[in-house]
């Protein structure tokens, strides 16, 4: 009898064992594969998200624009829940620092509009899509083609908003992941950081190739308060220049 406990005892063990290790590896392969695929970061180095500013240049106390909060916090969440990674540096676009923060993985959040990073590092990386002034307002254009993409009303209950995100390297770190993220006005900007939740992150490893540098057009829409998913309505692999160092090598001894 007590050779009969034993066995069952085993036995149950083992089924524990084997149920917690099949769901171990499907959680692996649903969820923390797509998401260190698109991501890409280098572990050994810091995420430093970039968030803009709003207000004049000579403010003392801006703001940071809501959206892009509300955008690095649910890639704080998705990052913490999709990678188990906890920590991840907050900082605004006037107190980021080059000569800390440069070669880190950098995730900038908000267009040239707030948030001065985001020229000084497109302008490195000569992405397929970039914001250009009009009178009253910024729009996406398409570098090739010409063809555009920005806010519009289309009824009195729905709006329509278009995102630039683009996952490329660092240019000041090869090895580091470069991040950014920027709606024409205010919708897009956090609408489209749900790109990164699970089971769109899982849809974007599979359809685009992310080894490369890769810039997306992402159109969000409101429908009376309500925010849809997003759709990638655009999307193109680019060529990068190799990393520069932000200083100079030390000379040997």
């Amino acid at each position: 009898m007590r050779q009969d406990l034993v066995v069952n005892l085993a036995a149950s063990l083992l089924a524990f064992g084997v149920g917690w290790l099949g769901r171990a590896l499907v959680h692996y392969y649903r969820t923390r594969m797509p998401a260190a695929r698109v991501w890409r970061l280098d572990r050994g180095r810091r995420v430093v998200m970039v968030v803009g500013e709003s207000g004049g240049p000579t403010s003392a106390y801006p703001k940071i624009p809501e959206t892009d909060a509300l955008a690095a916090m649910n890639l704080r969440q998705f990052l913490s829940q999709d990678l188990g990674l906890h920590e991840a540096a907050t900082v605004r676009a006037r107190a980021f620092a080059m000569a800390s923060d440069a070669e880190e993985n950098l995730v900038v959040i908000g267009g040239p509009v707030h948030n001065g990073i985001w020229t000084l590092l497109t302008d490195r990386l000569e992405p397929p899509y970039v914001f250009r002034q009009f009178p009253e307002e910024y729009r996406i254009i398409a570098v090739d083609s010409g063809e555009e993409y920005g806010e519009s009303d289309v009824d009195t209950a729905t709006l329509v908003d278009h995102a630039v995100v683009v996952l490329a390297h660092n240019p000041f770190a090869a090895g580091s992941r470069l991040i950014m993220i920027a709606g024409c006005a205010l919708l897009a900007t956090s609408g489209a950081t749900q790109l990164f939740a699970r089971g769109e992150i899982r849809a974007l490893a599979k359809a685009y190739d992310t080894t490369s540098p890769l810039a997306l057009v992402v159109r969000v829409e409101s429908v009376g308060g309500y925010v849809r998913r997003p759709e990638v309505v655009a999307a193109a692999n680019f060529t990068q220049a190799p990393a520069t160092r932000t200083s100079p090598a030390p000379r040997p001894v």
